[in-house]
């Protein structure tokens, strides 16, 4: 189970960097998210045909960061993770899908694929603890 306070931080965010990469040639891009807390899911909706989906077809592993929106050095905080794009399941489709859409129900409006992130390490930096304090977690 993942710790509690880093799921908060997680959990009260939106926005999250992803970075993935095929054939040596990296590439991010920035998305909305929902967290599956029990899981330790991100979920995120993008459009069809985009170039982050044919690298992830190609490379399902990821890594990001999440930070707040607004941020000062002396309380910075923020999340850098490591994880795996999980292949399509039905009965976890429909329970991302519910996720994402009860977070962005404006969402449901706009074309696009709904996909989830495994996530399996976090590093959670916390200056509000101490200039530079870390704290790691592992699925």
């Amino acid at each position: 189970m993942m710790d509690q306070e880093i799921a908060a931080f997680i959990a009260g965010q939106k926005v999250a960097t992803v970075a993935c990469a095929s054939e040596n040639i990296p590439y991010c891009f920035n998305c909305y998210y929902s967290f599956m807390e029990q899981e330790g899911l991100l979920v995120y909706k993008s459009s069809f045909g985009t170039h982050h989906e044919d690298l992830l077809l190609r490379n399902k592993l990821v890594a990001g960061t999440i930070i707040p929106e607004e941020i000062s050095v002396a309380t910075i905080r923020g999340i850098q993770f490591e994880g795996v794009l999980l292949d399509d399941q039905l009965d976890l489709s429909i329970k991302a899908s519910s996720s994402y859409y009860l977070r962005y129900p404006f969402a449901m409006a706009m074309p696009g694929k709904i996909y989830v992130l495994e996530i399996r390490h976090i590093k959670f930096t916390d200056n509000r603890r101490g200039f530079g304090f870390k704290q790691e977690w592992t699925r």
